[in-house]
Formats: structure tokens, sequence, C-alpha cells
């Protein structure tokens, strides 16, 4: 007599959930030891960097008698608040995903796995994805406070069981807070809002920042104006925020004043839990409702016809083949919000790039200031060179690995390889070139550089964007990452990091040959004697090099 033995839906261990993701990064480590190496170094080199800043920064307010002790629990509120406030905006974007959106999920409400078990498995992958940047940025912050004020060892164990209520916080209240706009919203078209929201939000603050010059600092008088702003920062010191919390179990064990630590850790783990548990309750409860309205489609096709239209406007010039190609990527770019956002990142990027060299104390008419001014205009090269880099990393690197699952419609088409890649680096290379050399001439008018060596910053910029955009078609062919549709997620892979080694490798290089010929050139016209013969052919040589050094990224 057989029997059947059902299998209970909370049989499930929550490990089993979780035991994809953890093998497939063991996996990713094992197969490429290199490339964990390498990421390993990166990340110790930023920590090393951060420490030493923000020692710095904290041993420098030990020299304020009177605003030392206030400014660095401030600081450390600010701090807090800042970590919060992004991990409350990425917990909302990330639980978008891994909650409604993800192709997993499907799968998962078919196991015998219970809501609740489901609940948690996500909500501990949200919380990962959504923290790992915060930690990244927040231990050497708080290493730097330990060392520098001299905490024991019962400090960095306060740290770290700080943290974990502090995370989880932001992580409760973003998965409710999501469920309540997939209830109220269309899913995908609310992740496309919150990407641009939260793009639009980081390049503003990096724009605020920079316009608010805060090289002022350096002066002793602005930076009592500082003190003072930060002494009388007393808005996020609210007793009824987590971040006062979080700061006022650590300030107690910094020697800075006395305190009830364990009263307000006590507040932190309550909090954690009691939102855990609602949102647990919460979630259960409403899954299915929310999980079915965030499969809704997009909009109309009416938008779509019209973005149709403009684009064959534009490609109308472009041969056959290159004019398809360009709609189609164009018609890609524009579907995906996290794309096209990037476009105010760039724009930020490029008013403080400009804004900076107009910024410069370069203008007394002094020699020592044309010398600088030159010295400046030729670091402008580079520095030109590098933001073009960068945003080739973001646009050009991924444009091999975002065909996906359709490459193969590409390579059975009766179009040669040849024209796909020629047509891929038009496409990049034009408005690249076009945002390099805009670059080149604004900031040369702002520094009043010779016209002469204007032209020669400007046909040197055109060939290593062309050996830029070369580099990165021929990596993002190398080190695809077709399992992903996300572009951000693909530049930051191993594959990326090489390309933009590389590119600095060959922008370096270019420096280099092009040192000698452009101080040559700058110091003939003041100098009394010529350039002769043997310089010429030695000036000649040298650009002669360049253009070979770029023209064999092409090949």
């Amino acid at each position: 007599m057989s029997a059947t033995v059902a299998v209970r839906p909370s049989s499930v261990p929550l490990t089993t959930l979780l035991a994809p993701r953890v093998l497939a990064t063991r996996n990713a480590l094992r197969r490429r030891p290199l490339r964990a190496w390498v990421l390993a170094l990166l990340t110790a080199a930023f920590w090393v960097g951060s420490f030493v800043l923000f020692a710095q920064t904290l041993r420098f307010f030990q020299t304020i008698t009177a605003l030392g002790p206030v400014l660095t629990q401030r600081l450390l509120v600010m701090l807090f608040m800042s970590f919060f406030a992004i991990l409350l905006l990425s917990n909302v974007v990330t639980a978008l995903t891994t909650f409604y959106l993800s192709a997993e999920v499907r799968f998962l409400l078919v196991a015998p796995v219970t809501r609740r078990r489901l609940h948690q498995a996500r909500f501990i992958e949200t919380l990962v994805a959504s923290s790992w940047m915060v930690l990244l940025f927040g231990f050497p912050v708080f290493l730097a406070y330990g060392v520098v004020y001299g905490a024991g060892p019962l400090y960095y164990l306060a740290v770290i069981v700080t943290l974990v209520p502090f995370l989880t916080i932001p992580a409760a209240l973003g998965v409710m807070l999501t469920t309540v706009l997939v209830l109220l919203f269309p899913a995908r078209r609310m992740r496309d809002v919150l990407v641009v929201g939260s793009v639009a939000l980081i390049a503003g603050g990096y724009l605020a920042l920079r316009l608010a010059r805060p090289e002022r600092l350096a002066s002793p008088a602005e930076f009592v104006g500082f003190a003072a702003f930060l002494a009388a920062f007393e808005a996020p010191a609210s007793p009824w925020l987590p971040t006062t919390w979080a700061a006022e179990v650590l300030i107690p064990l910094l020697g800075q004043r006395a305190g009830e630590p364990l009263f307000y850790l006590a507040l932190l783990a309550s909090t954690a839990a009691v939102l855990t548990i609602a949102s647990s309750a919460f979630v259960e409860r409403v899954f299915l409702t929310a999980w079915s309205r965030a499969q809704e489609g997009r909009e109309g096709p009416g938008r779509e016809r019209r973005l149709a239209r403009w684009l064959r406007w534009v490609a109308r010039p472009l041969p056959h083949t290159t004019g398809l190609l360009f709609v189609k990527d164009a018609t890609i770019f524009f579907r995906d919000a996290s794309q096209w956002s990037q476009l105010l990142l760039l724009l930020a990027l490029v008013v403080v790039y400009v804004y900076n060299f107009s910024a410069l104390p370069i203008d007394d008419g002094s020699p020592l200031a044309g010398t600088l001014r030159e010295i400046v205009a030729f670091a402008n090269l580079g520095l030109a060179a590098f933001v073009t880099a960068s945003v080739a990393v973001r646009f050009v690197f991924p444009a091999i690995s975002l065909e996906s699952r359709s490459w193969w419609t590409l390579r059975t088409a009766p179009i040669p390889l040849t024209s796909i890649w020629w047509g891929k680096f038009w496409i990049a290379f034009l408005p690249l070139a076009f945002l390099g050399e805009a670059l080149i001439v604004v900031t040369g008018r702002l520094l009043g550089v010779a016209p002469g060596l204007t032209m020669v910053f400007m046909a040197t910029l055109l060939l290593v964007v062309a050996a830029i955009v070369s580099l990165g078609l021929a990596f993002g062919a190398a080190y695809p990452r077709v399992d992903t549709q996300n572009a951000a997620q693909i530049a930051t892979g191993f594959g990326g990091l090489i390309y933009m080694v590389t590119c600095l490798t060959l922008i370096s290089a270019v420096i280099a040959l092009e040192a000698w010929p452009v101080s040559r050139l700058f110091w003939a016209r003041f100098a009394s004697q010529p350039i002769g013969g043997g310089e010429t052919a030695a000036i000649a040589i040298a650009f002669g090099a360049v253009t070979a050094l770029t023209a064999t990224a092409w090949e």
C-alpha cells in the first residue's frame, strides 16, 4: 500500500529560496578569480581613500576647541540622515523589481511556497541589493570616527549591531510603499517615474553642490560660516527619527558625552521588528492583487508611432543599413527610462565641467597667468577625453550586450558584419564627437586659448573619440552580458572596468606624445627664435605617432 505525502508550502526552508543567488555569486567568483581580486583591490583602495579623507576632516574638527564636539555629532547625524534617504529611495526602486517585476516571482507563485516565506526571501534580497552601496560608503566613515577618537572594541561592535536595524527600517518602509504604489499606479510606468526621479535628484544634488563652490571652505573665514551652519543644524536631530537613534548609540561610545546607547539601540531594534512584521502582514494580504496589477502592459502605440516617425526623419541622411540600426537602437534607448534618464546626469556633468573652467582664477593678465592658461588648456584635452570615455562606457560599451537575444536576427539577416559594426560606430561616434568638440571649443573660449591650439586640440580629440568608440564596441563584444537588460549593470562589470583602464592608458599616451609639441607651439609665440626644421620634423613625428596610436584601436 503506497502512501502519498503532501508537501506543505511552509516546508520549503528560506535557505532554499536564497540559495540560487548565493550559489550564482560563489560560482562567478570561482570562474573568474582574477576579476574578484581586481574588484577587491579597487574596493580596498576606495575604502583607504575615504578613510583618509574623513579622518583628516575629523582631526581638523578637533582643532576647533569650542565647536569640535558639536561639529562631530552634527556631521554624524547628517551622514545617517543622508544614508536613510538614499536607502528609502533605493528600497522602493529595488522592491518594485524583486517583488513585482521579476520573472522569478511567477515560478515561486506556483511552487510550494507560502506568501510569508515568499515575502521573507524577497525582503532579504531587497535589503541586500539596496544596502550594499551604503555599507561601501559607510564603513570607512565609522572606522575613521573610531580611530580618530580612540574608541574601544565596544564601539565597533555597536556599529555592526546598529546598522542591522538601521538598514531594515527603510527596507520595510520601502516594500510597503512600493506595494501601495503598485496598487494605485501601473508598475512599469511607475518604475520609469522612479528611475527618472532618482536620476534627476542625483543630478540636481551634484549640480547644487558644485555651484555652492565648496572650495571656498579652504578659506578660514568661509569655514567659520560652515562650522556655524553645522553647529546650528538641529532639524535632523528629532527624537522621533531612526537617524537620531543610530547617532545616539554611537556618540557616547566615542567618549564625546554621556548618553543611553542601550535605550536607543532598543528603539532601533523594536522599530525594525515592528515594521518588518507590518510589512509581512500587509504584503501577504494584498500580494496577489498587487502582482496582478503589476503585469499590466504599457501605454498604447500612439507615442511609439510618433517616435518612429521622428526617428525615420532624423535617419534620412544616413545610409540604409546604418539608418535602420539607428532607428532600432534609438527606439530601444527612448523606451527604457533607465537609459535616457542618464542624459540628465550627463547634462549636470557638462554644466559642472564648463563651470569649473569659468571659475579658475587665471585672468589677471600676468605672464604667469598666461602660462597657467595654456597648461590648463592642454590638461583640458585629457579631461575632455576622459569625460567622453566616461560617457562611452555607459552608452557604447553596453551596445552589443543590449542586443541580447535579438543578436541572432542581425546575424541571420543579409547584412555583413562590417556593416553592423560601422553602423554602430557612426551612431556612437557622431554624438560623442559633438560632445567632446563642444567642450574643447567652449572651455577654450573661456580660457582664451589661441585658435591654432584649439584646432590642434579638436583634431586630436576627434582621433581619440574614434578610438574610444572602437574600443567600446570591441570590449563590449569581448565581455558581453546578455543576461541583463540594465545598461548600468553592464557598464559596472569587469569588462567595463578593463575598458576604462584601456581608455585611460590610451589618453595618457596621447597626452604624453603631444606634451612637448604643444608646449613648443605655445612658446613659439613668445620666443624670439622660430621653430626650426628639426623641431618641425619632431613635431610632425609626434602628431603622426598620435594618429598611428589612435588608428590602431580602429583595427
